[in-house]
């Protein structure tokens, strides 16, 4: 049962599940007044969730995201609502419980053990097995005891239940899914008058006054990409020196004795390869006799266990994927690493005689130098060209503190410096040409800095991938200012003229659509305002040219023989009418098609139990009128309560 709730909740669906409950509660929100609560910020039901959780919880997501975006602080990230976001979580995580207790679901030791013994995180490193010792040392890393990680897990399991219960127990009747089935395949016959730019009247060339307005009105215009049409951006010009390690690769010479010298090291301690590895299973015997017999048995295909309880011998050891090391009696050990699959022997170990058969064989697989060259070649490079970059960034870091400028430290170091005019935070100059290499090369870091820095100030050094490092100095700051006439005059006027003509198409479409409404032959409505008439036919998901995701849509909402207007693009209108609906042949649907649709439909209706059960655990638990102890919550994040909102 445990695999099938373990399976369930590791599916997209468990996931969107669990998701809308937390944003439910998001949405509805946990706020109130609640007092007497001693330590727990929030009660729901028989479960209380403390101080003490909250705070370990809050400080566990918080060294998440510092871990994904370092600059971020503790207080940015009570800003941005990272407490808030953990309340909810943890209150929604308690409603759970609680409704899975007060039901009578339970997890058992034996599950929980089980469970925990499935964590990769927990296998030893060594055996690839769980280990209890690596277990208390991994929770202890992430500031957990054993208890509270029992206690997590026995939740995770209980809500794992209930929610398995509730929505994978929902069926999805077969006519929902023939609707459904009809809904998708039903078809439209459309015709449409479609009306663009080639059939606007000409528009007269605008005047100085009229850019001008267009130009003020529209100081928040942008381009395909984003950024301003009107409006010159913020130019900064910079000083900056770089410490990449790509630029000392360059010049590192390697060494083949030192490589091979490397190579035998890491043969010698196990760094490359895969070692060798047997699984066998091994019954004691008396004597060598009685092993030669057990042996010969279990070569015939008797079971270890079968022939132990006909002997009366001990009960049968059976290693797994196990290296030599690993082996209890070296000599056993020995014998078996000799030994290939399926092959069979009576064994005397240090302890007595064995019978042994080996179930699996691996043999040990090791790169040849010439095969491992490349490599070893790579990371020597690699190592003296850190080591050369490190000597030089002391160098040009002694010579600052000593008083230098940044030219002086960098000439004093042997590091080049780049000197760059005017640029804007995408890297490019005053003629706002991009420029990929140069915004590559320093949009994403390096600009990004220089734009958060006051003039005249170099900054310490900054690390900005994995290995290299940058300093900046801004030497000149340019405001953003609204662009001169002259120089946007051609885009000014390129866009005027598409909204006029936009305009004048848009009265047209109207004009058209009241024509046709009121009965006018389409035939003489298209000469009239110079469009053009196209047909398809399509499903409610397909497009066909002309007939976008908009118009198909649009004609979808239409009954038979009514017209109605769209706009597909600027300058772009298409009149529609649906001339027949043609229904899909429901007795076509295929098995397989049946049985996707129902689970869709039974997903869908889950998601919807799932709602209904926090809706209603919201008004069982008062989780909308005083679930939150909000100076507790306070105290958890470590603040004064007398500052929160």
């Amino acid at each position: 049962m445990l695999t099938l709730f373990r399976s369930f909740a590791k599916s997209p669906f468990a996931l969107v599940i669990i998701l809308l409950i937390v944003l439910a509660f998001a949405f509805t929100g946990v706020g109130g007044i609640f007092t007497g609560s001693g330590t727990a910020v929030v009660v729901a039901g028989n479960q209380q969730v403390s101080v003490r959780q909250v705070a370990q919880a809050f400080e566990r997501e918080l060294q998440r995201v510092q871990t994904e975006n370092p600059d971020i602080t503790r207080e940015q990230a009570l800003e941005f609502g990272l407490g808030e976001q953990v309340l909810q979580r943890l209150t929604t995580f308690a409603a759970l419980e609680a409704k899975a207790s007060e039901l009578g679901l339970a997890i058992s030791p034996d599950a929980l053990v089980d469970e925990a013994a499935r964590q990769t995180a927990f296998r030893n490193p060594v055996t690839d097995r769980f280990d209890y010792n690596t277990m208390i040392s991994v929770l202890q890393n992430n500031g957990m005891t054993e208890a509270q990680f029992r206690s997590e897990l026995e939740g995770d399991l209980l809500r794992q239940q209930l929610i398995f219960a509730l929505a994978g127990s929902v069926p999805a009747p077969e006519f929902l899914a023939e609707t459904r089935y009809d809904v998708r395949r039903e078809r439209r016959q459309i015709t449409a008058l479609l009306l663009d730019a080639s059939t606007a009247d000409e528009i007269e060339d605008p005047t100085e006054e009229q850019l001008e307005s267009f130009i003020a009105n529209n100081q928040d215009m942008t381009d395909r990409n984003g950024l301003p049409v009107f409006t010159a951006p913020e130019f900064r010009a910079i000083t900056l020196v770089r410490f990449r390690l790509a630029d000392f690769l360059r010049d590192i010479e390697i060494d083949e004795t030192m490589l091979r010298e490397t190579y035998d090291y890491q043969v010698e301690t196990g760094q490359l390869g895969t070692p060798a590895r047997r699984s066998f299973v091994q019954l004691t015997a008396a004597d060598e006799a009685t092993a030669q017999t057990v042996a010969s048995r279990l070569e015939a295909g008797e079971t270890a266990t079968a022939i132990a309880a006909d002997m009366g011998l001990g009960e049968p050891v059976e290693l797994e994927e196990v290296e030599a090391y690993e082996v209890p009696d070296s000599q056993v050990g020995e014998a078996v690493f000799a030994m290939s699959e399926g092959a069979t022997a009576a064994v005397e170990g240090r302890f007595g005689w064995n019978a042994v058969l080996v179930t699996m064989s691996e043999d040990e697989q090791l790169p040849t130098f010439e095969e491992q060259l490349p490599q070893l070649r790579e990371d020597a490079a690699r190592a003296d060209a850190l080591d050369a970059l490190y000597d030089q960034i002391a160098a040009f870091e002694e010579a600052r503190a000593s008083g230098s400028t940044l030219e002086q430290a960098a000439a004093q170091s042997g590091t080049p410096i780049e000197v760059y005019g005017p640029l804007d935070q995408y890297g490019r100059d005053e003629s706002l040409e991009i420029d990929m290499q140069r915004y590559t090369e320093l949009g994403p870091d390096i600009l990004a800095t220089a734009f958060q820095q006051s003039q005249g100030f170099a900054i310490d050094l900054e690390q900005y991938n994995e290995t290299d490092y940058f300093t900046v100095r801004v030497d000149e700051i340019i405001p953003s200012a609204p662009r001169a006439l002259d120089d946007v005059r051609d885009v000014a006027e390129a866009r005027w003229r598409e909204i006029q003509v936009d305009t004048q198409l848009s009265a047209r479409a109207d004009e058209a659509l009241e024509q046709l409404q009121a009965g006018e032959p389409l035939d003489v409505v298209a000469l009239t305002t110079g469009g053009r008439t196209e047909s398809t036919t399509t499903t409610r998901s397909a497009t066909a040219p002309n007939f976008g995701r908009n118009v198909v849509s649009r004609a979808f909402s239409l009954d038979p023989g009514v017209w109605d207007s769209v706009q597909t693009g600027t300058g772009s209108y298409a009149l529609v009418r649906v001339d027949e609906i043609i229904p899909a042949d429901t007795s076509a649907i295929s098995e397989s098609e049946m049985a996707t649709m129902q689970e869709e439909l039974a997903n869908e209706m889950g998601e919807d139990v799932l709602i209904a059960l926090q809706q209603a655990l919201q008004q069982e638990y008062g989780l909308n009128d005083g679930a939150v102890d909000r100076q507790l919550f306070a105290r958890a994040l470590g603040q004064d309560q007398t500052t929160q909102p």
